[in-house]
């Protein structure tokens, strides 16, 4: 955080906003010198006032609870003498409402409504009306695509872009028809047919490991099923072998684990059989995903991406021991599912059977609420989501010394996971829950002295950089200037239909249409769902596409066709509607009265299309249009 803010504050000042937290952002007399234009003078009054500055005064001990997350949470802040942040102000709580559920800003008038109804219920009322739409939809779809890595062409395995369409297609017809998690994780894992048309078959396809032994690729798989849908990493490690002395500092749960443990797990795939077609078109193939009858998983291997899988254990002297834990006498492991001590039989056998698994295990439900915590409020209650520690969860059952429990609030975790579970694993429903709670709800600046401790108290709602599609979207609700960009392709069966938002794109390598669009998302850390995850890290590039890019520029001026800016001075030249209107609609939020006064000024002399223009190109330059708070 602190790179990006240094980076930005050195080249960049207008994006400075003053904050009680980094010393790099309380100076506001850095310009930016533009020879024969007032930028100077706009970086210097958009920087002197804290949009939203909490006051102690208005802070208690004592904010209202209103579910079992505030129960939790400001329950313990309570306990411990934390003091939490105010609720934020109206303007803040919306604009990250919506960054938070839809992944968009809110327009000028959306603002003025919320802030003027005078419905003590509004912000319930807010959350409820957003939960289910159409950009919510594409919001979430977006966060299951990412969370279940589906991309097209990859380093790893080619999905093709057929594939990656059906699973994409697959996944937003899931979240708009609201299907429970856990029937979710269930298709996915068990499904079967060819994945073009069944596009949940794609996700086991995202499991193949080249270059090996087919148990390289059962291994591949467990990989992927553990760290997805319950959150634990380990089994990688464990794999290639024991837990001993490998993990003895890493994780308590895995230091006890043998790799013949893991065996067991991945044996459970290796009835899987993934056909590779190739299509008329030479440049693309299918898969056809089925299930052999009587796979097995042989310990037979010598060569490949992990270490000699052998039917009998090695001793430290690398002589062969016992016959190891979960392997057979014939050199065979059988499914056996690792994680609890007893596990029913489903009556179905292979890939459905751990499906169902692992779908009824506590710790599936722990990993996804885990998982959309983070999402919605920046620090997971188990960072890293993927990184669990099977032996540090339980607070009635704490690890010895020096380890401590590894969740930052156990209890919470486990209440809501259990919530989750008594409400039939449903999305919508969770993301309410917690948009709703006050916890959520408050500033995100606070009163006092900041203190690292308080962070897993989640003292006070925590900034996020926005998403690279989120930019991108924000810009274009800002400035009104909307972008077609083609999604189709020769070849492709589901044709997909051309999008005007980034939020609506099937994976990270879009918009081929517009390589200048494209390069604007990968320089906001976008990722490519396979070797690249998504980031925050903040470079002097992205301070450079904000102020110079093409996507940015054309969007500013009033000769822009469309453009918001074109839009004002054809109904008014008032400086001070200008003022208002260009706040509300790239902040979301009033300007206070010295902004008032002197963007109004310097509108004045400008004249109001090089005023507009000007205020427009410095309040999309500020961290706090980048910034969720």
């Amino acid at each position: 955080m602190k790179n990006w803010l240094r980076a930005v504050f050195l080249v960049f000042p207008v994006l400075a906003i003053p904050s009680a937290d980094c010393t790099y952002l309380n100076n506001p007399d850095g310009f930016l010198r533009v020879p024969g234009e007032h930028w100077s003078e706009i970086s210097a009054w958009t920087d002197q006032v804290a949009p939203r500055k909490a006051s102690a005064a208005a802070t208690s001990l004592s904010i209202p609870r209103r579910n079992l997350i505030d129960d939790h949470i400001l329950g313990r802040m309570e306990r411990d003498g934390i003091r939490p942040a105010p609720l934020s102000d109206d303007q803040e709580f919306l604009r990250r409402a919506y960054l938070d559920l839809t992944g968009r800003i809110p327009t000028a008038e959306q603002v003025r409504s919320f802030v003027t109804d005078t419905n003590p219920a509004k912000r319930d009322a807010i959350i409820d009306s957003l939960v289910g739409t159409e950009e919510f939809v594409d919001k979430w779809t977006m966060f299951l695509g990412d969370l279940f890595k589906n991309d097209g062409p990859s380093s790893n395995v080619n999905r093709y872009l057929q594939g990656r369409d059906a699973f994409y297609k697959y996944l937003r017809e899931a979240v708009s028809l609201n299907k429970p998690y856990y029937r979710i994780a269930q298709e996915v894992i068990g499904a079967t047919g060819d994945t073009w048309v069944n596009g949940a078959a794609n996700w086991v396809v995202g499991g193949t490991v080249p270059m090996g032994p087919v148990q390289d690729t059962y291994d591949g798989q467990a990989v992927s099923v553990a760290q997805t849908f319950l959150g634990i990493s380990a089994v990688d490690c464990l794999l290639c072998h024991d837990g001993a002395r490998h993990l003895d500092t890493v994780n308590l749960w895995g230091a006890h684990q043998k790799r013949s443990d893991m065996w067991g797990l991945s044996a459970f795939f290796a009835g899987t059989q993934m056909k590779r077609e190739i299509a008329p078109d030479p440049l693309f193939a299918k898969f056809i995903v089925s299930d052999l009858p009587a796979g097995e998983y042989r310990l037979n291997t010598r060569t490949g991406n992990r270490t000699a899988r052998e039917g009998a254990a090695a001793d430290d002297d690398g002589t062969d021991g016992d016959v190891a834990d979960g392997a057979d006498g014939a050199g065979k492991a059988a499914p056996r599912y690792p994680f609890l001590d007893n596990t029913a039989d489903f009556g179905v056998k292979g890939r459905q059977s751990l499906a169902s698994i692992i779908t009824w295990d506590p710790q599936f439900a722990r990993a996804a609420v885990n998982y959309f915590w983070e999402k919605l409020m920046v620090e997971a209650l188990v960072s890293p989501s993927n990184g669990f520690d099977l032996a540090r969860l339980d607070p009635n059952n704490p690890p010895p010394a020096p380890w401590t429990l590894q969740p930052s609030n156990p209890e919470l975790l486990e209440a809501l996971s259990q919530w989750f579970r008594d409400n039939n694993m449903d999305m919508r429903q969770l993301i309410a829950l917690i948009a709703k709670s006050n916890a959520y709800q408050l500033s995100s600046s606070y009163p006092d002295t900041w203190r690292p401790s308080y962070v897993p108290y989640y003292a006070r709602k925590l900034a996020r950089r926005l998403d690279a599609e989120e930019i991108h979207d924000a810009i274009v609700t800002a400035t009104g200037v909307i972008p077609r960009y083609t999604m189709d392709y020769a070849g492709s069966t589901y044709p997909l239909p051309p999008v005007n938002w980034a939020m609506q794109m099937p994976d990270t390598r879009e918009p081929r249409s517009n390589g200048q669009v494209a390069q604007f998302l990968n320089a906001f850390g976008r990722g490519d769902c396979d070797l690249t995850m998504r980031n925050s890290i903040g470079s002097i590039l992205q301070a450079l596409n904000m102020m110079n890019q093409n996507f940015v520029m054309t969007r500013i001026h009033a000769n822009n066709s469309g453009s918001n800016v074109q839009r004002l001075l054809g109904v008014t030249s008032d400086p001070l509607v200008i003022v208002e209107e260009l706040y509300l609609a790239t902040l979301s939020r009033y300007s206070s009265s010295a902004e008032s006064i002197v963007a109004g000024r310097i509108i004045r002399q400008l004249g109001a299309q090089r005023g507009a223009e000007s205020l427009q190109w410095a309040l999309l330059n500020k961290l706090e249009f980048l910034f969720n708070y």
